[in-house]
């Protein structure tokens, strides 16, 4: 509301004043009362009068100030605005420097990350530099060694050659018996071996030419074909023939046949993978280039403990191979052995199927039975080992394959590991082990890639000898591996050849009482070949091999570590 002026309190002063008069004399009172009342009215009205009006004066007043006021104010605000203005313009420019400032922290974590990187490859290399450098250290004085062995083997041979100069001067062409399996279950062993052996020949021809010496050595190979009764017929057409030594038979049951007649006809046998502990016989005509079973049995239970198998399930050949190894793989194990069904309480249960078996469907049946036997006081701690030739791509198709879940079952199940994680039931021996027929089938390959069958074979530490029987081996057979069996029977030939040489003729009964010393003395590509009185090799490591498949590859056998015997140890091993 707007104050009010003294013109327009008048205007209702007037008509207020002629409202008493009427009522004055409308109620009779006289006129000086009426004069007086209208004095102090008037006067009381005057007063307002001069209090409206000095508050209008005061208003208008504050009025005027709070105009002031309000002017400053706006120029205030409009002070404020432009230093908001300028706090907005800043707080954008606070925030591109905050994001250039992430930016540069984002890459100096970067940079930060890439220098320590380089370092970690800087130290890795140098590590791997020091470490090359002492295993190259360690191999130069391998290597010197190994120059003073050969040079003393060469001046011995020489010496020998000089001693038997009847012998070099003969002309003779002497020929080595080799009984081996080309067309059955280790066929693929076998032509390794062949092939392995057609080398040793060629080197010690080449050796004796050198010499001076006009001998000559060929191979006689027979494929017996893992058929007991034929390798006897083919030992004897051997001696007919009047070969004095023979490489082979690959397997243990051929062996224990055939031995006997060797035994009686004087004909020395130099096998390179047979392994059977029943047949470590001393004094005998058999030379075994692998050690016997007695140490693969405890690389084969060390395995399966180092996996945590508490419990195991031996799947086994029923030959003189199978059963020792797998007796020997159950007595180290440890605890109650059953070879006659499974209950709970066992802690080795062993299944035995017929060599000569197509098909698997009841030993699998048995399995499956007897792994749950035994898994259900200790799940997923039972492991199964198989002691097979190249008859386990078959059982582990059929497994694949079988409308039970249960028996599919076992080619899921798992052991505890060695602390990478979980690993798979099955191990193997060196029956599978490395065997290209097993990896490379479409059905069975891509199985044990699966399960990796993580499997022991005697092995030895590579030589310049070996390396360099790898080499010409991979030029001369290309895409073939020179595997065990053809490195144990390169190194069998030598030692029939070199053992001839030793007695000064090809006569199995002198080079029988002299093989001993012979070997003992042989470095060759496995190494040292000392044999124990029994014949066998002197136990040193086991390798152990497994499959897997490459990244766009096939299933491959590679290398996964290795049993040390000393120790009872491992060294590498990887089952994963």
């Amino acid at each position: 509301m707007r104050p009010h002026h003294h013109g327009d309190v008048m205007s209702y002063i007037v008509p207020m004043k002629a409202l008493i008069i009427l009522l004055l004399a409308a109620t009779g009172g006289s006129l000086g009362g009426v004069a007086y009342y209208y004095q102090v009215r008037a006067t009381s009205l005057n007063n307002q009068v001069s209090n409206l009006n000095n508050n209008a004066s005061s208003l208008s007043d504050q009025i005027a100030a709070l105009k002031t006021e309000i002017a400053n104010l706006t120029d205030q605000i409009y002070h404020l605005q432009t230093i908001n203005s300028q706090l907005n313009q800043t707080s954008l420019q606070f925030q591109s420097l905050e994001i250039q400032l992430a930016t540069a922290n984002a890459q100096l974590q970067s940079l930060e990350t890439q220098l320590s990187n380089e370092i970690s490859k800087v130290q890795s290399l140098e590590s791997s530099f020091s470490t090359q450098l002492s295993a190259l250290s360690a191999q130069l004085a391998l290597d010197q060694a190994e120059i003073t062995q050969l040079q003393a083997q060469i001046s011995q041979l020489q010496i020998q050659l000089q001693q038997k100069g009847n012998l070099c001067l003969s002309g003779q062409t002497v020929t080595i018996g080799e009984l081996l399996d080309l067309s059955s279950a280790l066929a693929t062993q076998g032509v390794g071996a062949k092939d392995g052996s057609a080398l040793a020949i060629d080197d010690i021809n080449s050796f004796l030419a050198v010499a001076g010496c006009n001998l000559k050595f060929v191979a006689s190979v027979s494929d017996y074909s893992l058929d007991s009764s034929r390798a006897l017929s083919e030992l004897q057409a051997f001696a007919a023939a009047g070969v004095q030594v023979v490489v082979g038979p690959l397997n243990s049951g051929a062996i224990q046949v055939i031995l006997s007649f060797a035994n009686a006809n004087h004909i020395v046998l130099i096998s390179p993978s047979s392994t059977s502990v029943a047949l470590a016989i001393p004094n005998d005509y058999l030379f075994r280039i692998a050690p016997n079973d007695r140490w693969q049995g405890q690389a084969d239970s060390a395995m399966l403990k180092a996996e945590g198998a508490t419990k195991v399930v031996i799947l086994q050949r029923h030959d003189i191979y199978g059963d020792n190894l797998a007796n020997a793989t159950a007595v180290d194990f440890g605890g109650i052995v059953d070879y006659a069904g499974c209950i709970s309480s066992d802690s080795v249960c062993v299944i035995r199927y017929d060599t000569s078996a197509a098909t698997f469907a009841s030993v699998i049946q048995q399995l499956s039975v007897e792994f749950q036997a035994l898994n259900a006081t200790s799940p997923n701690r039972v492991g199964i080992d198989a002691v097979s030739f190249e008859e386990f791509g078959a059982i582990v198709s059929e497994i694949s394959q079988s409308s039970s879940s249960s028996i599919r079952a076992l080619l899921t199940g798992k052991l505890p590991g060695i602390g990478g994680g979980p690993t798979s039931l099955w191990t193997g021996t060196d029956g599978e082990a490395q065997d290209t027929f097993l990896s490379g089938n479409v059905t069975s390959g891509p199985i044990i890639s699966s399960v990796r069958l993580p499997s022991t074979i005697y092995g030895f530490l590579n030589n310049t000898k070996t390396e360099r029987l790898y080499t010409t081996f991979a030029s001369t057979y290309p895409g073939a591996t020179c595997d065990f069996y053809c490195t144990g029977a390169y190194d069998d030939v030598w030692l029939a050849a070199l053992a001839t040489l030793q007695v000064g003729s090809y006569n199995g009964s002198r080079i029988q009482a002299a093989m001993l010393t012979v070997a003992d003395n042989y470095y060759g590509v496995t190494g040292w070949t000392q044999l124990e009185p029994s014949g066998d090799r002197v136990a040193s490591i086991y390798e152990i091999w497994k499959v897997i498949t490459p990244s766009g590859g096939v299933p491959t056998w590679v290398f996964a570590g290795y049993w040390d015997a000393s120790s009872n140890s491992f060294v590498g091993f990887n089952p994963y």
